[in-house]
């Protein structure tokens, strides 16, 4: 599935918070405090911020809106930069980096992007992962220690390649052997 980076939603919020609450609500608000689907009011006034909501539930009757939970809460960002900076990160195929988010978005400091980049990663890790080589499988791995191959034995395996039969380094090496006492 492709987008098209020039839609609504990534550029006009109201559009932006509409898109996201189809999404996060398919059958009507949620209540995050008490769960209760479809029982809200959406508050409208003056000095109401847009997208916000309150609880009809005579036990709860607290304010929400479709952020709240995510990592989109408490943010400053406009909601249509944060779903361009969230499908951009997802849709490249070798990543985005966070001073790439700062020209493509036009931020108004890197420490935007990056803190951006920084939840939107966090979001995308697996919060209970499955184990290394799939359930109730035991992954042995060998404890030895990774060291690089003596210069010696280097040189031999270059002089045996090329097949010279005068090699100086071949005869030096099977003489003495591997040297052991690398430190």
């Amino acid at each position: 599935m492709t987008a098209d980076l020039t839609a609504k939603i990534f550029h006009d919020e109201d559009a932006a918070r509409e898109h996201f609450q189809a999404l996060r609500w398919p059958h009507g608000p949620v209540c995050p405090h008490c769960g209760t689907v479809d029982n809200a009011t959406e508050m409208k006034g003056r000095t109401t911020r847009p997208g916000l909501f309150k609880c009809k539930s005579k036990e709860c009757r607290k304010p929400f809106s479709a952020t709240m939970g995510t990592l989109y809460e408490r943010s400053h960002i406009p909601l249509h930069k944060w779903l361009l900076a969230t499908h951009l990160m997802c849709a490249s195929k070798k990543g985005i980096s966070a001073h790439q988010l700062y020209r493509m978005l036009g931020f108004g400091s890197y420490k935007t992007a990056w803190f951006m980049a920084h939840r939107i990663r966090a979001a995308m890790t697996e919060t209970n992962p499955a184990p290394i080589g799939g359930a109730g499988k035991v992954v042995e791995v060998a404890a030895k220690k990774a060291t690089s191959t003596p210069t010696s034995a280097r040189r031999r395996r270059t002089c045996s390649a090329r097949k010279r039969p005068s090699c100086h380094w071949s005869s030096v090496a099977a003489k003495s052997g591997p040297s052991t006492s690398r430190t």
